[in-house]
C-alpha cells in the first residue's frame, strides 16, 4: 500500500521534473491519469510501463520497496486487509473500522515511500540519462512539423502515425490500455520510432520482433479508434 498511495506517485513527479522544460506539458497528463489509475484503481501499470523497459533496475528497486512497504506494515501492526492497496481499500478497510487498524501510520510510511522514490528515481534518471518520458531532444523541435499535418478530433495526425508504423498492411493488430497503443507488426523494420515521436508520441518501447507499444496518454482511446476507422477504409 506505501508503494501504490506514495511511492509510485513519487515516481512520476521524479519523471515529470527530469523531463526537458519544453515537453512537461505533453507528458502531465500521462503521468495524472497514470497516477490516478494507481492510487484510486490500484492499476500500476501504466507508471511501471514508463520505466521497465528503459531502466529495468528501477522496476527492481520498485519491487523492493512494494515489498518492504508490505513488512513494515505488518512490523508496525497495521491490520488493513486490501485487495487492490489503493485508496478504496484504504478507507473502507482501513479508516472505516476505526484506530484499531493503526490507519494513521499508512500516510506517515506513504510519505517517507514518496520522498524515497522521488529521489531514487531522479539521481538514477539525471545520473545515468534514462530516456523515460519527454526526455527526448527531438521531440519538441519537431512537434510544430508535425500539427501542420491532418489533425483529428483526437488531436493527433493519426493518418502520420499509422504511416510511420509502416502503414495499414503492416499492422497485424491493434488494441490500447489506459495510455498506449498495443500493436503487433508483420515487419518492425518498417516502424519509424523518430517519425512517431514527431507526431506527439511521447514514447515507443518495442517489447520483441512483432510487437510494440505507442505511449500516448490520456487521448489513447480517441486516437485508437480514429485508426482503426482509417485502417478499415484503407483495407476496403
Amino acid at each position: 500500500m506505501p508503494a501504490f498511495l506514495g511511492g509510485l506517485p513519487g515516481a512520476a513527479l521524479a519523471m515529470y521534473h527530469c523531463a526537458r522544460p519544453e515537453n512537461r506539458h505533453k507528458i502531465k497528463g500521462l503521468l495524472i491519469s497514470g497516477v490516478i489509475a494507481c492510487v484510486v484503481g490500484g492499476t500500476t501499470e501504466p507508471l511501471e510501463f514508463l520505466f521497465l523497459f528503459v531502466a529495468p533496475v528501477l522496476y527492481v528497486i520498485h519491487a523492493l520497496l512494494t515489498g518492504l512497504g508490505f513488512t513494515i506494515m505488518a512490523v508496525l501492526g497495521v491490520t488493513i486487509g486490501n485487495t487492490d492497496g489503493n485508496i478504496i481499500d484504504f478507507v473502507v478497510f482501513g479508516i472505516l473500522h476505526g484506530l484499531a487498524t493503526k490507519w494513521y501510520l499508512v500516510p506517515v510510511v506513504a510519505a517517507i515511500w514518496f520522498a524515497v522514490y522521488y529521489a531514487i528515481f531522479r539521481f538514477a534518471i539525471t545520473r545515468f540519462n534514462l530516456k523515460t518520458p519527454g526526455r527526448d531532444i527531438d521531440t519538441a523541435a519537431s512537434v510544430e512539423k508535425a500539427v501542420a499535418g491532418t489533425i483529428g478530433k483526437s488531436g493527433y495526425n493519426v493518418p502520420a502515425i499509422l504511416a510511420a508504423l509502416g502503414g495499414a498492411e503492416n499492422i497485424v493488430s491493434l488494441d490500447n490500455c489506459i495510455t498506449r497503443l498495443r500493436l503487433s507488426v508483420h515487419d518492425m523494420s518498417k516502424v519509424d520510432a523518430a517519425a512517431l515521436k514527431a507526431h506527439r508520441a511521447i514514447g515507443v518501447v518495442q517489447l520483441n520482433q512483432h510487437n510494440l507499444q505507442v505511449v500516448i496518454g490520456p487521448q489513447v482511446q480517441s486516437v485508437k479508434d480514429e485508426m482503426a476507422t482509417l485502417m478499415n477504409t484503407v483495407q476496403a
